[in-house]
């Protein structure tokens, strides 16, 4: 458990696709155009290889950090699944229940990837869900995939604007998908992040006038997550890239972390905490206790601040901070609206009621 008084905060992208497999780059620039943009930590994904961290990709790019794992997919091209700290891939045409198991077997995190995704724009870009929910053993969900949400909003009417004004596509998160994160937090700890899934892809508008669609210097203004870390990640402070790294996943396997929309507003300092029994617990704790605990919300301009408990809204505050009281059970979450749209959503508190000999309550 973290103490929440000793927490650093760092900003990065998840889902990124380079030149090793669809992507427009390599990712020596996509690390400049990261920092460029105030990012601290990269997490990239290609399609099935490993090959940018065999040859020593991954670590320090100057005071941004990469990241490096892959996206597995099933047989059928479904399933995507986001496997990272691993050093080889799974056998390919491997069903998703092998797949998710084998990552974890060899010590790995694995994020289920656009786990909502339905569009029916173009047969090129079918959509990718997740269908096989009965496979446990994942350790998180990407509660928002801004490419997802682009592309499931094209129409032929609106294609162009989309392309021109790309972040003003982003609205809000799927709710099945939130309503689907609850349930699974009710009976252990899944982490939420935020997926951008750039690619940079090249279209050509009505046939035959070239553009890009999304370029990564305009998608690292979009989906962001934010992790709090019990030490700073920082070359410049002399920690190494595997101290790092370690620092990031131990925050993401707490559930230390939040997601916002960069595009309306930086996020950096919000906090979602829970005082009870006299100490303070961050996001992601799971508290089992009879005591009545006190909700701390603070964010760092105004916007409609929203507390749910198990998917239900409990309070609403417009404002900058919000402090609720609660003895009841539940998974209880945080998300915040500014102009009209969605900017921050938190990573849960659970509280679990203890039985008289001090179990926990199944």
């Amino acid at each position: 458990m973290m103490d929440f008084d000793t927490l650093y905060e760092s900003a990065g992208a998840i889902h990124l696709h380079s030149s090793y497999s669809d992507g427009a780059l390599p990712i020596p620039e996509i690390a400049a155009i990261a920092q460029g943009k105030g990012l601290d930590f990269l997490m990239f994904s290609d399609h099935n290889t490993l090959a940018p961290k065999r040859e020593g990709l991954d670590g320090w790019h100057d005071r941004v950090l990469v990241i490096i794992g892959y996206e597995i997919n099933d047989r059928h091209d479904q399933n995507h699944y986001l496997a990272f700290r691993i050093d080889k891939e799974v056998e390919t045409g491997s069903d998703a229940g092998t797949y998710v198991s084998r990552v974890k077997q060899m010590g790995g995190f694995g994020i289920i990837a656009h786990p909502a995704e339905k569009r029916n724009f173009s047969d090129a870009y079918p959509p990718y869900p997740w269908t096989e929910w009965d496979v446990d053993g994942f350790d998180g969900i990407e509660i928002w995939n801004q490419l997802s949400e682009w592309m499931e909003g094209v129409t032929r009417s609106n294609i162009a604007w989309r392309i021109w004004h790309p972040l003003r596509s982003i609205r809000f998160p799927v709710w099945e998908t939130l309503e689907r994160w609850d349930r699974f937090n009710r009976k252990r700890r899944v982490v939420g992040v935020g997926g951008i899934d750039v690619h940079a892809f090249q279209y050509k508008v009505f046939g035959f006038i070239p553009v890009e669609i999304y370029p990564y210097k305009v998608q690292f203004k979009s989906i962001r997550t934010h992790i709090l870390t019990r030490s700073p990640i920082s070359a410049e402070k002399g920690i190494s890239s595997k101290e790092a790294e370690e620092a990031i996943f131990s925050a993401l396997s707490e559930g230390c972390c939040f997601v916002s929309n960069h595009s309306i507003g930086d996020a950096r300092g919000f906090r979602f905490s829970a005082e009870c029994g006299g100490r303070r617990f961050p996001m992601g704790s799971r508290l089992s206790t009879k005591e009545t605990a006190t909700f701390h919300v603070t964010a760092p301009s105004e916007g409609t601040i929203r507390l749910l408990c198990d998917g239900r809204e409990i309070m609403t505050v417009k404002g900058r901070a919000l402090t609720f009281q609660s003895a009841d059970e539940g998974v209880y979450r945080v998300e915040i609206i500014k102009k009209k749209r969605g900017w921050i959503y938190s990573n849960p508190i659970v509280i679990m009621k203890s039985t008289l000999d001090g179990t926990e309550k199944k």
